[in-house]
């Protein structure tokens, strides 16, 4: 199915989002910082992110979505203690889910994310 890139510091957060993910299908990589996530997808890009907002900031999203070919960007999904997008980055992401993650609201917008992405047309905002 879709390569899916996870970034958190958070170990057993990291581990049930992984393994949730793993069983419907996805191909996971795990990153503990941005450091890391950016060798990642020097490499091969993934078809999303997910992220704790504690790990990643404005500048290594940026970052991270300009190694995508233009117009091939990859959907950021924000994960976020506060019951609000009020994080100074959640702009750029594309869906936001709040801690603790709801695994079920997670592989719904990865789903919804992987059919934006494979039809344009039916692309709206969340």
């Amino acid at each position: 199915m879709s390569r899916i890139l996870l970034v958190g510091k958070e170990p057993h957060l990291i581990d049930v989002l992984r393994l949730s993910l793993e069983s419907a299908g996805h191909h996971i990589m795990t990153a503990l910082d941005c450091l890391e996530a950016l060798e990642m997808v020097s490499g091969r890009l993934p078809d999303i992110v997910v992220t704790d907002s504690k790990v990643l900031d404005k500048i290594a999203l940026w970052k991270l979505q300009r190694h995508a070919h233009p117009g091939e960007g990859f959907p950021v999904i924000l994960l976020s203690d506060g019951p609000q997008p009020t994080d100074p980055h959640a702009s750029l992401s594309d869906a936001y889910v709040q801690n603790p993650a709801g695994v079920e609201q997670l592989l719904t917008l990865v789903s919804q994310l992987i059919s934006e992405r494979q039809n344009p047309a039916s692309i709206r905002r969340h």
